[in-house]
């Protein structure tokens, strides 16, 4: 109640400021900044293999993980998944769905950023999420992302260029946007190159820089 300035990292975040039982300043929002990005994409390769789909994170519903599981199991064999990410809890069909599809426990931040070149299409469909570093981290990487209005994506990427935006809880809006770049891989290349054109105008100097002209 006593800022002069409030400082947030995602439009999510500043619409929850709107909830609070006072009068607050404005929020100044000014996204975090994306790791050193790669050099470029590699051409696609065999169509007819499987899109490879990552997520990185908890592995609980507060991140949205039964939606991915849906959407994914909707689509068969025409994708590939792989998680990161420890276990929070007991959990009867998470422990089903670690053991069918690749599941990695944990990985350093070097090893994660290897693993996300090595995919197509990064999915983070979170419930509530203040950032996301995890998809500022994909884009780096030359990776379309899939995430939802709680997230910092509406701050990051444009809606079908970098990237799609769905709801919240929604299997079948994750299902059709992973089915359509497997169907359509010349607009997964697109958007992996436009993934990356995005992250390198993200850098940590930039959000150093507003942080520098907010507190003026």
């Amino acid at each position: 109640e006593l800022s002069e300035h409030i400082i947030v990292a995602s439009r999510f975040t500043a619409d929850t400021l709107k909830e609070a039982p006072l009068s607050l300043p404005t929020p100044h929002i000014i996204p975090y900044g994306c790791p050193p990005t790669r050099e470029a994409v590699t051409p696609q390769g065999d169509a007819s293999k499987p899109l490879k789909v990552l997520y990185v994170g908890g592995l609980s519903q507060r991140k949205g993980v039964a939606y991915l599981l849906d959407a994914v199991a909707a689509l068969g064999s025409s994708v590939e998944l792989t998680l990161i990410g420890k276990r929070v809890g007991e959990c009867t069909p998470l422990d089903a769905a670690l053991q069918k599809y690749r599941w990695i426990d944990s990985l350093p931040h070097s090893g994660i950023l290897e693993v996300m070149r090595e995919h197509d299409v990064f999915v983070f469909p979170s419930l509530f999420e203040g950032f996301g570093l995890v998809l500022t981290e994909a884009l780096s990487q030359g990776m379309p992302i899939i995430s939802t209005h709680h997230t910092c994506a509406p701050d990051i990427i444009e809606d079908g260029r970098e990237g799609f935006i769905v709801p919240i809880r929604d299997a079948g809006a994750i299902s059709e946007k992973l089915s359509l770049l497997n169907e359509d891989r010349d607009r997964l290349q697109q958007m992996r190159e436009a993934a990356l054109q995005r992250a390198r105008t993200m850098s940590w100097q930039l959000y150093k820089d507003g942080l520098v002209q907010a507190a003026k």
